[in-house]
């Protein structure tokens, strides 16, 4: 009886310990990334299950195994927010459409842009000849905007932003050619806003790995030094919200994450990753977060975020 209650324990609890502290660590890559959704519990479990297979019958085993599914799936829930108690908040639109330019994938998003009465749009993932005609079409709704490119500094990057409310004091962190932070002032009626956008690469190996984490030393340095006391973080970060970088790169701000990746046909939230994340710093509210599942053509779900700056 109690060596049944030892192996119940070990494959009950350290699965999800095991996860835990492994997810502490900031390196090596292919580490971070492993332990970057905790999902990884159930290989953990067979494994274990695997070394103590010979004290166990096959009902232990599936009894066991579903027990770690649904720790995971509590682990890594992160559905809408929703608070009610916001009035009159200020909307945002955030989407990484991963270079898509067909004609009925781009005009499905502008129709859904033109119709929302969005006051903030950030896009990522879009190509030279996409933004040409996003900002075309879009100007007339949104009148200012940031192309993520300078052709007096050479720098280009796939973001692209537009407002009701002007952008000022746009600044380019150059990596090379490319720029995956930009700041700016965004000029809100009530106050000013330092905005800070940012698309780092996914961190498929090393390299990309380095410059993704040099992007977030950026943005870091950038909140610790900005003159103004309202900021706010948006961007497909490529950062799992379970990863030990957060806390510090977080201090002073808040957030609610939202599986947004990957999108895949009636895939349950649950089962997402949140990279595309949306930070403020206090005392702003975050009134409500939900991904929309309306472009099936991207592999991330496109957000929207509503905030009361009243306070």
């Amino acid at each position: 009886m109690e060596i049944t209650l030892v192996i119940a324990s070990i494959l009950i609890f350290l699965p999800s310990i095991i996860w835990y502290l492994l997810k502490q660590a900031h390196s090596p890559w292919w580490l971070e990334n492993t332990f970057s959704t905790p999902f990884i519990v159930l290989p953990i479990y067979i494994v274990l299950m695997f070394v103590l297979i010979s004290l166990l019958s096959w009902q232990d085993c599936l009894g066991y195994l579903l027990i770690n599914f649904i720790v995971a799936l509590c682990l890594n829930s992160s559905g809408s927010f929703n608070n009610k108690t916001c009035v009159d908040p200020v909307s945002f639109f955030q989407f990484n459409i991963k270079y898509h330019e067909g004609e009925n994938e781009l005009a499905e998003l502008i129709a859904h842009l033109k119709a929302e009465h969005y006051h903030l749009i950030t896009l990522q993932g879009v190509s030279q000849q996409a933004k040409s005609q996003l900002i075309a079409q879009l100007t007339p709704y949104f009148p200012y905007f940031v192309s993520g490119e300078s052709q007096l500094q050479q720098i280009f990057s796939d973001q692209l932003l537009f407002s009701r409310y002007p952008f000022t004091h746009i600044k380019y962190y150059k990596s090379g050619h490319s720029a995956f932070l930009i700041t700016s002032r965004w000029q809100l009626p009530v106050n000013d806003i330092n905005l800070l956008t940012l698309h780092p690469p996914s961190p498929r190996n090393e390299k990309l790995w380095q410059t993704r984490n040099k992007t977030l030393y950026q943005l870091k340095q950038s909140l610790k030094t900005t003159p103004l006391t309202k900021s706010l973080v948006i961007g497909d970060l490529n950062l799992s919200k379970h990863s030990r970088r957060m806390d510090k790169l977080m201090v002073g701000m808040k957030s609610e994450f939202v599986n947004s990746w990957p999108n895949i046909p009636y895939s349950l939230p649950v089962f997402g990753l949140a990279i595309d994340h949306f930070w403020l710093s206090a005392p702003a509210n975050i009134c409500s977060r939900q991904r929309i599942s309306q472009f099936s053509w991207s592999d991330h779900y496109a957000v929207k975020t509503q905030v009361d700056f009243s306070k």
